[in-house]
Formats: structure tokens, sequence, C-alpha cells
């Protein structure tokens, strides 16, 4: 299946079923080169513990989420991040021009789960900052195996699904849908991100 093919798949998806996966849209080398890159940031200590809420909500709790993450932005120098950054670029303005969502920017970090930590059940999108329409995840996890837990559950009302965080892949789904990320047995990197309907740099207006 082409990229035009997968594209129409993820579109259908997304409308349909409210989510997509999409297997390799990095490669396994990409995915070792992003590992080394997050692996550095967090041995230089740019990594920071992640919070839940926004703005004058935030707080840290270890009890809802473990996390440690890495934002992302065009003055990263990393050639292999700024490649990714193109992709998912190209990848809003499509789904922008064939379901009008309104999209206007997107927001994205590196995330490290060390062992044993999780993401509680949440939604992306706030309530007091509902710019979060599509929500993606790139896996970067080699040699992935079913018993090492860190799935990303989504709840629908008639069913729930669990995606394995294998290397390469990409999860699309929408921000409203509630979500968690299982127990992880080992560390586990993604890069995590969010295609907002306002220009991130106004995401701060109702």
């Amino acid at each position: 299946m082409n990229t035009k093919e997968k594209l129409e798949l993820a579109i259908d998806h997304l409308s349909e079923v409210g989510y997509f996966v999409w297997d390799n849209f990095v490669s396994q080398d990409n995915v070792k080169k992003l590992v080394a890159i997050a692996n550095q940031g967090s041995q230089s200590g740019v990594f920071k513990k992640a919070g839940i809420g926004k703005q004058a909500l935030f707080q840290l709790d270890k009890g809802i989420r473990g996390d440690y993450i890495q934002w992302l932005d065009r003055n990263n120098q990393s050639e292999i991040v700024q490649d990714f950054l193109n992709e998912i670029e190209l990848l809003k303005t499509s789904l922008n021009e064939n379901c009008y969502l309104g999209l206007k920017d997107f927001e994205t970090h590196f995330a490290i789960y060390p062992e044993h930590t999780f993401y509680k059940r949440h939604v992306d999108r706030f309530q007091q900052n509902a710019h979060r329409v599509i929500s993606f995840v790139l896996y970067l996890n080699e040699n992935w195996q079913e018993g090492h837990g860190g799935e990303l559950a989504l709840y629908f009302d008639d069913k729930d699904e669990k995606i394995q965080p294998v290397a390469g892949r990409l999860l699309l789904f929408r921000s409203e849908l509630e979500h968690e990320v299982l127990m992880s047995y080992r560390k586990r990197y993604s890069i995590t991100g969010w295609m907002l309907d306002k220009d991130m740099s106004l995401t701060f207006l109702p």
C-alpha cells in the first residue's frame, strides 16, 4: 500500500472509527536515530517531568502519569527531527484538505516512560482550552513484546482497543477520545503530539 492509499485509509478510519494505526510511518533506521536523540536529551537534563492540566490548572502527579518529556519545535537542530516535523505538517495539511478540520498548527514532544510507569485514563482535549483536534503518537520501541506492557488503550462506548507501541508505528486518534497508557514494564519511547485548530501561539485563547 503506497502513501496515498494509506492516507485515504487514515482519513476513512478517523471519520468512521475515530483512530488509525499507520505501521512503518518512519523507518527502523530513523527510529534508532530518534531514540539516540531522546537518550542524549534525557542524559543532558532537558527532559522534564510531565504534568497534567494546562496553564493555571497545571500540576505534577506521579499517581496519574509518570513520563518525562522534551518539547520539539523548528529550533531543534536535528535533521531527523526536522524531517519528522515536516512529515506531520504534510499529514496535517492532507487531513485538512480532505476532512475540513480547520487545523492550523501542531505541538509535539518526546516522551519517555521509565519502567513501571503509566498515564491514567484521560482525554487530550482540555475543557478550558479545547483546541486539540487530532492526537498522534509515533512509537520508538525496538523489539517490543506483548509482555512489556505500555499499550495505549482507547475507550469507546461499545468496545476497548489496545495499541502495541511498536517501533515505527504512528497512531492517530480524535483528541476527545478517552485513552490511557497502560503500565510499562520496560523503558518506553514515543513522540506524542496534537494537531490544533488554532495557531500554537494563540492556544491560551478560549
